[in-house]
């Protein structure tokens, strides 16, 4: 069954449920109500011109337009692009461009960077919003289309959706899934995540990445469940949703739960209807783990691995009592996985409880066939059916995967291997650092010295820090920080990874 076909049967099971609330002006739409204009949507955009096959950007928030044009392409076979709304003007000129679209529907989030670009692009403008603009389709006149399902033939083999890696470096990458990878990323989340039906959900993952899209989102509509969007973040108000509506699970980045933590209402309102939490995107640090614990007392915790070019790689193991927010599982339902060295070769494998490059089988129903348009950089990370993720990884003795880090953030000092988020778990243990990131620098003697980036409570100095890891029994000497540096914030891509380059 496609995505389609599950929202269906969402909609004949629980007509009445709220499927989608906008927290942040109130809105709900049934499963009915958001049926009848997800078809009429879907009929508008065929009047409109768009068609099996044809390509439509989306740069907006979570909000429940985006949510009906999402399901909209999934009935009439069309191919929804997401990309950021925090996008700048050249960064909406390359995604149409890269994509090529025939339309972009966008908000008032990403406005300016559209208007910036009109010239520069040649696709039909929809935009989302009260306000009228002389550019652009208003997204409203696409519902006047009766609410009748659309007939069209959609196969599991039709690509579903374009989504595009949120990168570290260079360029981001065009990633096409079928609807059977929707679909099948969409159950085996829920299994892990130990999600079932009538689940309520905070959908702050932006929908233009694959947990918020397929791990959250779609989830959700598959099991009618209630969807709580939010097109700008408001923490404090996310934290008493929570309550209000009584949510049974969150997924969300580090950094996002670090801001429930650091809400007057997380005190003050009940939070004990979450059962189950994962987090993604990057690491947890110890301090930041426990914190959570102790505010939700969820009955399921756990870290999830994946890529967007391969989703949820590992197991979801359950860290209630194993204490160690670094942990994922072994491989998940649907994976082959292998912890190699690092020359290409997928066969090379590392002895048990190595470090080494963590690569994926490719045959499975939830992985990409490789990047668009971009065929050269699909060859640099796919050999012999395998995807090289890029992560570094080693297998625990109780089966356990620990991802280390990059492969390329790896810092070589005196010939030791240090990686960087076991250094920074180390720093931000300490109640006067709320932040840390450490890199490289050259250093003629050692090759390379660590050098640490640190966001921290006023009056903290250098030697403050120095001294703390020096009689820190955790931290090998090797793998102190020999450097400091004060930031305000550090850089960080939309879904928490440390952006090391730009610290470089």
């Amino acid at each position: 069954m496609l995505l389609s076909q599950l929202f269906h049967q969402s909609v004949a099971r629980a007509p009445d449920t709220v499927a989608v609330v906008n927290l942040g002006s109130g809105r709900e739409l049934t499963y009915q109500e958001l049926s009848d204009r997800v078809f009429s949507l879907a009929n508008g955009l065929r009047k409109h011109g768009i068609g099996h096959g044809d390509r439509i950007a989306v740069c907006m928030g979570n909000r429940p337009e985006t949510v009906m044009t999402f399901l909209a392409t999934q009935f009439i076979g069309a191919i929804p692009v997401l990309f950021n709304f925090r996008e700048t003007a050249d960064g909406v000129t390359y995604h149409v461009d890269d994509s090529n679209v025939d339309t972009l529907l966008y908000d008032a989030l990403s406005a300016e960077s559209v208007q910036m670009a009109v010239d520069s692009i040649d696709c039909d403008l929809i935009y989302v919003g009260n306000e009228e603009t002389s550019e652009a389709k208003p997204f409203g006149s696409l519902l006047d289309a009766p609410p009748d399902k659309p007939d069209v033939n959609v196969s599991a083999d039709d690509p579903s959706v374009i989504l595009y890696s949120s990168g570290t470096t260079g360029d981001p990458k065009g990633i096409p899934l079928d609807h059977r990878a929707t679909t099948t990323r969409t159950l085996v989340n829920a299994m892990g995540q130990r999600y079932y039906l009538d689940e309520t959900l905070i959908g702050i993952m932006p929908l233009y990445h694959t947990i918020g899209l397929h791990g959250i989102l779609c989830n959700v509509l598959s099991v009618s469940g209630t969807y709580l969007c939010m097109p700008k973040f408001n923490p404090e108000r996310c934290v008493e949703a929570i309550s209000e509506w009584e949510v049974t699970g969150l997924h969300e980045a580090p950094t996002i739960f670090s801001q429930y933590l650091a809400t007057n209402a997380i005190d003050e309102v009940d939070v004990s209807s979450v059962r189950a939490i994962g987090y993604s995107g990057a690491p947890m640090n110890s301090e930041l783990f426990n914190k959570v614990v102790n505010a939700f007392n969820p009955d399921h915790i756990a870290n999830l691995y994946g890529t967007t070019e391969a989703f949820g790689t590992t197991a979801h193991v359950g860290l209630n009592e194993n204490d160690d927010p670094r942990i994922t599982g072994p491989a998940n339902v649907f994976y082959e996985i292998r912890i190699v060295n690092l020359e290409n070769d997928p066969n090379d494998e590392v002895e048990h409880g190595e470090e080494g490059e963590l690569i994926v089988n490719i045959e499975s129903p939830l992985a990409f066939d490789g990047y668009l348009n971009k065929p050269e950089h699909t060859e640099e990370v796919i050999h012999d059916g395998w995807f090289f993720t890029g992560d570094a990884a080693y297998e625990t003795d109780e089966g356990y995967i620990v991802i280390t880090g990059r492969t390329d953030d790896m810092i070589i000092s005196g010939g030791e291997n240090i990686h960087p988020v076991n250094v920074e778990d180390i720093l931000t243990s300490h109640s006067e650092i709320r932040d840390a990131a450490v890199v490289g620098v050259p250093d003629k003697e050692w090759g390379e010295l660590v050098k640490a980036y640190i966001v921290a409570d006023d009056g903290m100095t250098s030697d403050d820090i120095d001294k703390w890891c020096m009689n820190n029994d955790a931290l090998a000497n090797f793998k102190r920080p020999r450097e400091y540096e004060f930031l305000d914030e550090l850089p960080r891509n939309p879904s928490g990874k440390i952006l090391r380059h730009k610290l470089r």
